[in-house]
C-alpha cells in the first residue's frame, strides 16, 4: 500500500476541513505544514500539500521546491483552497497564472495542482483581509450594472456573510488521481 503524507496550512479552517476529509479517504498521515521536516518526506510515496493562496504564494510550497531533487520520483499534489468560484474559468486562469509564477519549470511539470472552493467567515477574518474585501466590495459596487459580472454579483451577495462552499464531493478528482 502506498504511504501518503498530507500536510496543510489553514488560516480560516476550510483547507483544514478538506485536508482531514482527504486524509481519511486516502489513509494519509496528516500534519500542519509547519510540523513537517524535509527528512520526513523521504518515507512517503505520495505527498499532498493543501493551502490557501496568499499573494500568489502557497504556504509550504517551499519545502517541495527546496527538496525537489529528492522528491521528483514521488507523486506530488497541491490543492489550494479559497473563496473564488472554481467553476469560473476567469477565476481559474488568474489563480493558475499566479501559482505558476512561483514554481521552477521542472517542479511545475511534476506537481499536479487542484483548486477547491472553501468559504468565508467574516467574524474571524483578519483586519487585513477585511480591509481587502472592503476595498474589493467598494470597487465592484461602484461599477455600472451592465459591467458587473456573475462572479462580481456572487461576491456582492456574499459580502459580510458567512459562506461555506466545502464539500467532500469536491475531492473526488484528487482522490482518483492519488489512487491511480
Amino acid at each position: 500500500m502506498k504511504k501518503v503524507l498530507l500536510m496543510y496550512s489553514s488560516k480560516y479552517g476550510f483547507t483544514k476541513k478538506y485536508a482531514f476529509w482527504l486524509s481519511s479517504e486516502l489513509d494519509a498521515d496528516i500534519f500542519p505544514v509547519n510540523k513537517v521536516r524535509a527528512k520526513k518526506l523521504n518515507s512517503y510515496d505520495t505527498i499532498i500539500l493543501g493551502s490557501g493562496i496568499y499573494s500568489g504564494s502557497i504556504k509550504g510550497a517551499d519545502i517541495l521546491i527546496k527538496n525537489f531533487s529528492k522528491l521528483k520520483n514521488k507523486k506530488l499534489v497541491i490543492f489550494t483552497c479559497g473563496i473564488a468560484d472554481v467553476s469560473n474559468k476567469e477565476n481559474m486562469t488568474l489563480i493558475n497564472k499566479s501559482i505558476q509564477k512561483k514554481f521552477p519549470e521542472d517542479v511545475k511539470a511534476a506537481i499536479r495542482i487542484f483548486n477547491l472552493q472553501g468559504g468565508i467567515n467574516y467574524q474571524i477574518l483578519s483586519f487585513k483581509h477585511k480591509l481587502i474585501m472592503g476595498i474589493y466590495y467598494n470597487g465592484i459596487s461602484h461599477k455600472a450594472t451592465s459591467d458587473i459580472t456573475e462572479s462580481d454579483q456572487k461576491f456582492l451577495d456574499a459580502y459580510g456573510k458567512n459562506r461555506d462552499y466545502t464539500s467532500e464531493d469536491n475531492l473526488e478528482e484528487i482522490i482518483s488521481y492519488c489512487n491511480s
